[in-house]
């Protein structure tokens, strides 16, 4: 396995000067490209080095000073990435929004970390600023991405930010670079906390360039690889992904792509290597792969016979039908993603068993990363012999344990100091000896791989005074293709019990009916057998003994994702919403337990 300094050298004190070693290094190589709709870039990484360091500049001639906060808040452009990049060069801590927040969170993250600028996209973006700016009394300038001039009073384009800068001497960078130290604050990341208000966890230089070099998964990585990019940049892990390129020296490609919608074409024009997504972008790919021709009942023959061939084995007859579907489904699956892809990396919550076995299956490892905005990657998988349903085996230079409760704890250099300007909130998370309180309940088995069980504020209380974690029996549920969205119920209850919104389409499939024809008996038949297949998984007092099938998806307040994928369910929201199908799961004389 290789160590961080395979990818860095002594003087790397960050990631900003590890960039323009970079740029030094690999000059008229291409680093980034871009396709979005009809709008195409490439640019080296020569040129992206001087781009950064005109942004640097820009930023000391607006007369801005190393510490002050400055905010981006855009989708995924060659801009970002610069301004992101300038930033933690110059440093500058950057505090990267997602465009998708209300103005009163907006407002809020910027009011609280005090950013002196802010990069936006577009006018839509601008107009957003310039709203908000009454409200905003440390704001003092707005820099435009996306467009060559700002026509708007108080604003620069990226361009005209850059100009600014053009009277500082080029030698000034290196006195820049030194006085940035790894102790120093790099970036602020915002994440609501249980009350809703925003948290700002700080991330050090020494963190980011300890979470980017610490993978074994580097090892996979050369010069000559392209990471396709389809997580938005305000996504830690789509982030993380472009940071690896500048760690390794490979190309990054800018493919335009959402949950919903992700267009394959764009992704295998880019021909990449790799790529880093969130296990709902990752299940997206995997159905548009199946969708084509007849894939679809090509993989539930191999996964037939691969349950087989784990089980009793196979006759020669259908070894040879097994290699047969297997290379058919690789050559499609390899094709579909531009030809060249050697892994795929994921994080921000569980991978669908099925969905891991059938890209292991053609070839295409994917690699899973738990970890969180705390702490970056704490653990991987798909590396080496990690247990099956395990979070993988802690990086090298993290530590984790086990507390007394079960809690997982975190110890090492990729962890943050705390939260901004919350001392409260950083003490009840870090512990004097340096451990992080993760908030999750998980066990360690005999080979060092992690497991996680759920979170240890949510937790159901049964009537025989057992604790159960909904969490986890949620994922169960949700990882099982018939289930869309999964919802526990069973708090102060003598059972277990589920609301699930099903997925009828694949339902009419496995039944072999069309999906008008469905009824719900069929669907609730369906569930229920899917259901003793889940509870053979959990102990007798987790099993779910009930269903209710959902007519509908569950609304924004009941069962939301966050922007780092993380499902949050309002248990209370759930009570009130839903009062009428729970109470006729456990009133007196309802159809007894299932299961």
């Amino acid at each position: 396995m290789p160590s961080a300094r395979q990818f860095q050298s002594s003087n790397d004190r960050h990631l900003g000067a590890l960039l323009f070693r970079r740029a030094a290094e690999l000059g008229d190589r291409t680093f980034v490209k871009l396709q979005w709709g009809k709008r195409f870039e490439e640019i080296s990484w020569r040129d992206f080095g001087a781009r950064v360091r005109g942004a640097i500049f820009g930023f000391y001639a607006l007369g801005l000073a190393k510490g002050d906060r400055v905010a981006i808040l855009g989708e995924n452009s060659v801009e970002w990435l610069c301004a992101d990049m300038a930033t933690l060069a110059g440093g500058f801590p950057n505090v990267v929004v997602s465009p998708s927040l209300s103005d009163n969170m907006l407002r809020k993250i910027l009011n609280h970390s005090r950013c002196r600028a802010v990069l936006v996209e577009g006018d839509t973006g601008v107009g957003r600023l310039f709203n908000l700016k009454g409200h905003l009394p440390a704001l003092e300038q707005i820099v435009v991405m996306g467009q060559d001039d700002s026509a708007l009073l108080d604003a620069l384009s990226f361009n005209q930010l850059i100009e600014r800068g053009q009277h500082i001497a080029a030698e000034r960078l290196d006195e820049i670079l030194q006085s940035v130290h790894p102790n120093e604050l790099a970036t602020i990341m915002y994440t609501s906390g249980s009350t809703g208000e925003p948290k700002g966890v700080m991330r050090t230089h020494e963190n980011l360039l300890s979470n980017i070099t610490n993978g074994a998964e580097l090892a996979l990585s050369k010069p000559e690889d392209i990471f396709g990019l389809v997580l938005n940049l305000n996504h830690l892990y789509g982030r993380f992904g472009f940071l690896k390129s500048v760690a390794t020296g490979r190309t990054t490609a800018i493919v335009e792509a959402t949950e919903m919608a992700l267009d394959l074409k764009l992704v295998e024009s880019q021909a990449g290597t790799t790529m880093a997504v969130v296990p709902r972008v990752m299940e997206r790919i995997w159905n548009l792969i199946l969708d084509q021709a007849d894939n679809r009942e090509r993989w539930e023959r191999l996964e037939k016979l691969d349950q087989k061939k784990i089980g009793s084995g196979l006759g020669d007859r259908e070894q040879r039908e097994f290699d047969q579907l297997r290379t058919a489904l690789k050559e499609v699956a390899r094709r579909a993603l531009g030809g060249r892809i050697k892994y795929i990396s994921y994080g921000g919550a569980a991978m669908a068993p099925r969905i891991i076995r059938f890209f292991e299956l053609i070839g295409i490892p994917l690699i899973g990363s738990y970890g969180s905005t705390e702490c970056g990657g704490v653990t991987l998988c798909g590396i080496g012999e990690n247990r099956p349903g395990s979070l993988g085996k802690p990086f090298p230079n993290v530590e984790v344990r086990i507390a007394g409760d079960g809690e997982i704890l975190v110890r090492g250099p990729t962890v943050t100091p705390g939260y901004f300007e919350n001392p409260q909130a950083t003490s009840e998370a870090l512990d004097p000896d340096g451990w992080f309180h993760s908030g999750d309940l998980g066990r360690i088995d005999s080979d060092g791989c992690l497991y996680v069980v759920g979170r240890k504020k949510d937790v159901f209380y049964c009537s025989d005074g057992s604790n159960i974690y909904p969490g986890y029996i949620e994922l169960l549920l949700e990882n099982d293709p018939l289930v869309r969205q999964a919802i526990l119920v069973g708090d102060h209850r003598p059972f277990m019990a589920a609301l699930l919104v099903p997925e009828r389409k694949k339902i009419a499939a496995e039944l072999t009916k069309q999906e008008s024809q469905l009824t719900d008996d069929d669907i609730s038949a369906a569930l229920y057998a899917r259901l003793e297949q889940i509870n053979s998984r959990l102990e007798e007092v987790e099993r779910v003994r009930k269903l209710v099938v959902m007519q509908d998806e569950f609304p924004a307040e009941v069962r939301s994702v966050t922007v780092f994928q993380k499902i949050k369910i309002d248990r209370k929201a759930v009570e009130k919403r839903y009062q009428e199908e729970i109470e006729s799961i456990y009133r007196p004389g309802a159809e007894g337990e299932r299961g």
